[in-house]
């Protein structure tokens, strides 16, 4: 366990695609660490990634992601746990960014990870998201689920962090 030098603590998209697809030394250094002590490797990019979301960079996204992958398919040795990123705050996005949002998460937790056996995807954009129910929330997180930004508050983190330890274990015990 333990915290890694991720350079520049970039947990972005970009970063994670740094992480897990570049020959650069600060990353490589990283990138050995983890896979040298976890079995499991389950990782999330950041919330504040989705500000500003276009379709453009859904699909520059989709391309990092699977690039990820292809790296992950050669190392059927570890399972990889895909955590898509959680819903923002209605005062921190708009119904379009959110729809783009849920697509992504849609994505990852479907076809991304299917037919590659080491790489699953835990859903957590939609656990905290209002449904894609045409509200003015749609794609939001849920307003029982709201403190003063995007970070979910008490409730939230009930209705998440347990169904995500749970996943993680099923994962690795099914792996």
């Amino acid at each position: 366990g333990g915290s890694y030098e991720i350079p520049g603590d970039n947990t972005d998209p970009s970063g994670l695609h740094a992480l897990w697809t570049s020959s650069d030394a600060g990353w490589t250094s990283a990138r050995n660490q983890i896979m040298a002590n976890h079995q499991v490797i389950g990782f999330k990019s950041c919330f504040t990634i989705l500000p500003g979301l276009d379709g453009a960079t859904v699909s520059q996204w989709q391309a990092g992601y699977l690039a990820m992958r292809d790296f992950f398919d050669a190392h059927p040795e570890k399972l990889f746990v895909v955590v898509t990123p959680p819903p923002l705050h209605r005062n921190e996005t708009n119904s379009g960014e959110a729809a783009l949002a849920r697509q992504f998460a849609s994505w990852l937790a479907g076809p991304y990870a299917a037919g590659h056996p080491n790489v699953r995807c835990f859903d957590l954009f939609d656990r905290l998201a209002q449904p894609n129910d045409g509200s003015a929330t749609a794609n939001m997180l849920r307003v029982a689920y709201e403190s003063g930004d995007s970070h979910p508050n008490a409730a939230g983190y009930q209705a998440a962090g347990p169904a995500l330890a749970q996943f993680m274990l099923d994962a690795a015990f099914a792996y």
